[in-house]
C-alpha cells in the first residue's frame, strides 16, 4: 500500500510538472478561454492582435517548450511579436514556422514560432509572454488560429481560436447597391 501511495505521488508530481507550462492565445488583449471564437468585420483588410500568455505560470527552471502559432495562409497571415519582459531572455519568437521546419503543421499553414525556456526566472500566472502578434485576414469565412507545442519531431495542439471574418454591414450594403445597379442596367 505504501509503495502504491509513493507511486501515485510521483506520477502526480510528474503530471503537475508537465502541466506547469501552459500557453494560451488571447485576442486584442482579451484573455479568452481556451478554444474561443472571435468576429472581425473589416474583411479582407482587418487586423487583430494576438498574445500568448500563461494562465498557470511557468514555475521551475525545467519548464521549457517550443511552440508554433499558425493559420491557413489562404485565410490569413500571422507575423511579428515581441517578448514582454527583458528578463525572460530565453524566450523568443520568429516569423516563418514552415521555413523553420516546425513538424506537424497541416498543409497550407504558416505563422510564427519560438520557444519559452526559463532559467533562473519565474513567470507568474496570468502573464503575457509574447505580445503584438499580428493576424491579418486575407479573405472572408472562418479562420482557425492554432497554437502547437512541439519537440522538433511531433506537434501537439494546445489552444485554438476561431476568427469569424464577416464583411462589415456598410460593405455588404455597397455590394448590394452595386448589384441592384447592375441588374437595373440590363
Amino acid at each position: 500500500m505504501k509503495n502504491l501511495l509513493v507511486l501515485m505521488l510521483v506520477l502526480g508530481m510528474v503530471s503537475l510538472a508537465n502541466a506547469a507550462m501552459t500557453l494560451q492565445i488571447s485576442v486584442n488583449d482579451d484573455k479568452d478561454p481556451a478554444n474561443s471564437e472571435y468576429t472581425i468585420t473589416e474583411v479582407p483588410s482587418g487586423h487583430i492582435t494576438l498574445d500568448l500568455w500563461t494562465p498557470g505560470g511557468i514555475l521551475t527552471d525545467e519548464d521549457q517548450g517550443d511552440f508554433a502559432l499558425v493559420c491557413q495562409t489562404l485565410k490569413g497571415t500571422i507575423s511579428g511579436g515581441v517578448v514582454t519582459n527583458e528578463a525572460w531572455s530565453f524566450c523568443g519568437i520568429l516569423d516563418g514556422a514552415v521555413e523553420a521546419g516546425v513538424p506537424g503543421l497541416a498543409e497550407g499553414e504558416d505563422g510564427v514560432w519560438g520557444s519559452v525556456y526559463i532559467m533562473g526566472y519565474t513567470i507568474p500566472a496570468d502573464s503575457t509572454i509574447f505580445d503584438d502578434i499580428d493576424f491579418h485576414c486575407e479573405g472572408s469565412g472562418d479562420a482557425t488560429i492554432i497554437l502547437y507545442s512541439h519537440d522538433w519531431e511531433t506537434a501537439q495542439e494546445i489552444d485554438r481560436v476561431t476568427i469569424h471574418q464577416i464583411p462589415e454591414p456598410a460593405t455588404m450594403l455597397l455590394l448590394g447597391l452595386g448589384g441592384l445597379l447592375l441588374r437595373r442596367r440590363q
